[in-house]
């Protein structure tokens, strides 16, 4: 240690000490006031201070970063999970109100017919066909057979065309299968409503074997004859648009647009039991089945 303060750098470093001791002590008498010794440091140090200072600020911002980032990533998780849950109860609340609409459909077209046994089905695929078939979620295990008539609270809809245990396929009134023997609520002229290729097109079909004299008019509203029980009687198809001579000049035929929306339709109901189904008596006939003789074409009346 002797040899240190003894030597050049020893006494140096002692040199150091000294002046800065001088100039505690010259500040301390000074009042607080800077000497030039101060102020010439200071100016040196003023650079790094700024430095510092700008490190400090960068920090102070990175991290303000860092916290709002985690804030606004929680934030999102919580809107997400809130938003996931009302879409829930947007969704439930939909289903209920198709559900209560279903019922009030259901409850009005038995108002109209009480005798009609209703099955309410969703309809869950559309076949790409010019004629709108579609496949509804009920099958024979929900009590539904094979050619039973199928409707909305507009209308007739068509008829199952095929059957499976738990699904069964439409087959709509806008297809050639169908035939259905219709009446005219006004007029009381009858004929037969059956699909036709190009009026699908267009939503529409056609009613045709219409006597030559019929009074039978555009406006016209049909509905079912009830005649063979391969559909209710009085169950509205549609209104007539035009009504025409066939080229064969001993009959007339007519478009019909049906009431109800079949391409559209997302619910529909199967009618799987009602009076004369399938042709059994009833203990009061109708009048129409007195009055018209429609012949059969494929299938319906």
């Amino acid at each position: 240690m002797r040899e240190f303060f003894s030597g050049r750098r020893g006494r140096l470093f002692l040199a150091a000490v000294a002046v800065l001791t001088g100039i505690m002590i010259f500040s301390a008498r000074s009042g607080g006031l800077q000497t030039l010794p101060e102020k010439l440091l200071s100016a040196l140090l003023y650079p790094f201070q700024l430095l510092s200072q700008e490190v400090s600020d960068s920090f102070t911002e990175f991290a303000g970063v860092f916290f709002d980032a985690r804030e606004n990533y929680e934030e999102n998780i919580r809107l997400r999970e809130e938003i996931t849950h009302l879409r829930e109860q947007l969704i439930a609340y939909q289903s209920l109100e198709n559900e209560n609409e279903r019922l009030r459909e259901m409850l009005e077209i038995r108002q109209e017919d009480p005798q009609l046994q209703l099955t309410d089905a969703q309809v869950i695929a559309r076949t790409p066909d010019n004629f709108q078939s579609f496949t509804i979620d009920r099958g024979s295990m929900d009590g539904i057979s094979l050619y039973d008539p199928v409707m909305t609270a507009d209308g007739l809809v068509g008829y199952i065309g095929e059957l499976g245990s738990v699904t069964a396929r439409v087959v709509t009134i806008l297809s050639p299968e169908c035939n259905v023997g219709a009446v005219s609520s006004d007029t009381g002229d009858s004929g037969n409503v059956t699909g036709d290729l190009t009026l699908s097109k267009d939503g529409l079909t056609r009613m045709e074997l219409i006597a030559r004299d019929a009074q039978l008019q555009s406006g016209s509203l049909l509905v079912t004859a009830g005649l063979s029980g391969s559909f209710p009687e009085g169950i509205l198809i549609g209104t007539v648009k035009t009504v025409e001579l066939e080229e064969n000049g001993i009959s007339l035929w007519a478009t019909v647009e049906p009431s109800a929306d079949i391409s559209g339709a997302t619910a529909v109901f199967v009618v799987t039991d009602y009076p004369g189904k399938d042709g059994e008596e009833t203990d009061e006939p109708s009048g129409l089945q007195e009055e018209s003789s429609i012949p059969a074409v494929g299938h319906g009346e």
